[in-house]
């Protein structure tokens, strides 16, 4: 049998799923992520595979757990990792292939409609006996006819960029490289940073946290946006300055935010962001949905019997 140690945060249903999709040969072991380092360092003394959510492990553990085959994460993004740790133990360290991307690219549209629909406001109003005050003239808008700049064109994007394109949208996309699909089946166009910020109405972010990625949108490019500029932020709070961001909203320089993501998580109550009308905001639960959690298990259970007998993985790690 095949020692597989799952750490979770994410409670009792999601180990269920886990424990659901269990395939032969493989003994399955779930751990909380509250659970002690001795606790943790003890499950995987002899685990061959390890599977995380949040993607998030201390360098003493890995150090510790000598017999991993694979690091199996959940999740798409793996900055929390030490991969060079990992390419040192000749560990290889696989995401979760795009599992999330129908959740984060749904929670997406969802956060720039609710913020163009003033959503939140016509609930409220409605509730308080203030019939249509939120709705003033000029104050809603359609997307159709509408410019979106998607940053990042990987399996996330690609969904994005599909489900606003149903919108009658133009869609021009940031990426290291040229899109077959954005190109071929969206019609999109591979344009440079600068041509984005400054020809968007819509900017969503989907890039990886990388050094060369880490502060890409700064006060040098909120000064070149449209005043009438959604920024909506389901990938990494560090890929935009969090101050440059925070007074753009406050001049009115960009219209609104949509953010999914923060410097600090939880959310610091004294954060400026928390007391401005001009932002919407979720605790970083863009990828989570009931049927995500199944398709990124079996995904995670696909990958590893992959490597058990000698397929290759699937989103392996290679930065």
């Amino acid at each position: 049998m095949k020692n597989v140690v799952f750490i979770n945060g994410n409670g009792e249903r999601t180990a269920h799923i886990f424990k659901e999709t269990v395939p032969p040969g493989f003994q399955a072991v779930v751990l909380s992520n509250d659970a002690s380092d001795t606790e943790k360092a003890a499950a995987l003394k002899t685990a061959e595979y390890l599977i995380l959510h949040p993607a998030t492990i201390s360098d003493d553990l890995l150090e510790q757990a000598s017999n991993l085959k694979l690091l199996q994460l959940l999740s798409a993004g793996y900055d929390k990792i030490n991969i060079s740790l990992c390419k040192q133990k000749h560990l290889p360290v696989a995401t979760n292939g795009g599992a999330n991307a129908w959740s984060v690219a749904e929670h997406s549209i969802a956060m720039l409609l609710a913020i163009y629909r003033r959503l939140v406001d016509c609930d409220k109003a409605t509730r308080a006996g203030t019939w249509r005050k939120p709705i003033q003239e000029f104050t809603t808008f359609e997307l159709s006819g509408k410019t979106i700049g998607i940053l990042g064109a990987g399996n996330i994007g690609q969904k994005v960029a599909q489900r606003y394109k149903a919108f009658e949208t133009n869609i021009l996309y940031y990426n290291r490289s040229v899109s077959e699909f954005m190109e071929r089946e969206l019609n999109g166009k591979k344009a440079s940073l600068d041509e984005i910020v400054r020809e968007a109405d819509i900017l969503s972010i989907h890039l990886p946290l990388f050094k060369e990625t880490t502060g890409l949108l700064g006060e040098k490019e909120f000064a070149k946006m449209k005043p009438n500029m959604v920024i909506i932020n389901t990938g990494r709070a560090e890929l935009v300055d969090q101050n440059a961001l925070v007074t753009a909203l406050q001049q009115k320089k960009i219209m609104a935010a949509g953010l999914d993501v923060f410097d600090q998580e939880p959310v610091s109550l004294d954060n400026p962001l928390l007391n401005m009308e001009n932002v919407l905001l979720s605790p970083h639960v863009a990828g989570h949905s009931a049927e995500g959690w199944t398709r990124r298990m079996v995904f995670a259970w696909e990958n590893i019997q992959n490597f058990e007998v000698g397929r290759s993985l699937h989103s392996v790690v290679k930065d």
